[in-house]
């Protein structure tokens, strides 16, 4: 097939799949983009170089959220009960232009089996919590489990620059943040096992409201309701899920 036909088929395909609620590359097809995804550096390379290059943090003086009327909203929402595989791990400034990235914990707890822990730097430690929700009433209830590995994701972000192709790194936590919140207070180390670029992109449930077209869990009915629900504002990181 020639290249102008390569091209018009991509540009069809992404057409189609933007039409059924897909997120999908701006100068990529989906072929490339993953090969993109696929053409990472080693773990600890990539670890080193985000430790490295970490943001600008601000002051921590409200790192640690009040509960509101003092209930722990973390134990009253493991009360519920809820289906693993709605739970979603979200993450904002994310390199998908701005948009809020939702991670399937049940996916990619998954892909964690078997990987070994490794320690975090202070950097990437202090980016683990910084990143994420801390309830500081929650950190009481966790103490017996303090020392239990966290999940950490590295996104990788493949894009077109001048002709040449550029992958952008970034550090996403998926699953641990409190536990890495009291280990980072008391000054403690804190282990994760992390998920390669490829398995990050794969466990990615949604982009903004988009669907992933790489996300390997499939868009059930339970899904697409879950996506509705979403757009709508009744249920992602800031409202519960139901």
């Amino acid at each position: 097939m020639r290249r102008s036909e390569r091209e018009r088929q991509a540009r069809k395909t992404a057409y189609q799949m933007s039409k059924n609620g897909f997120w999908v590359p701006k100068d990529l097809s989906l072929d490339e983009y993953l090969a993109g995804v696929k053409s990472h550096p080693t773990i600890p390379e990539m670890l080193n170089y985000l430790s490295e290059n970490h943001r600008d943090w601000e002051d921590e003086s409200d790192l640690f959220r009040p509960s509101k009327d003092g209930v722990c909203e973390k134990c009253s929402v493991r009360t519920l009960n809820l289906d693993p595989t709605s739970e979603l791990k979200s993450t904002s400034n994310t390199g998908f232009e701005g948009a809020e990235v939702h991670f399937s914990k049940f996916i990619a707890d998954r892909f964690a089996v078997g990987k070994e822990p490794i320690t975090l730097t202070l950097n990437l430690h202090r980016e683990f919590v910084y990143q994420s929700w801390i309830e500081a009433a929650h950190l009481g209830h966790i103490r017996e489990h303090m020392d239990e590995p966290g999940l950490a994701a590295i996104e990788a972000q493949p894009e077109l620059n001048d002709g040449a192709l550029h992958i952008t790194l970034s550090f996403r936590a998926i699953d641990g943040s409190h536990r890495a919140a009291l280990t980072y207070k008391e000054g403690k180390p804190f282990a994760v096992r992390v998920l390669t670029p490829v398995e990050t992109l794969k466990s990615t449930f949604a982009i903004g409201t988009k669907k992933n077209p790489f996300f390997v869990g499939g868009y059930t009915e339970a899904a697409e309701l879950l996506l509705e629900q979403m757009t709508r504002g009744e249920a992602g990181p800031n409202a519960p899920l139901k």
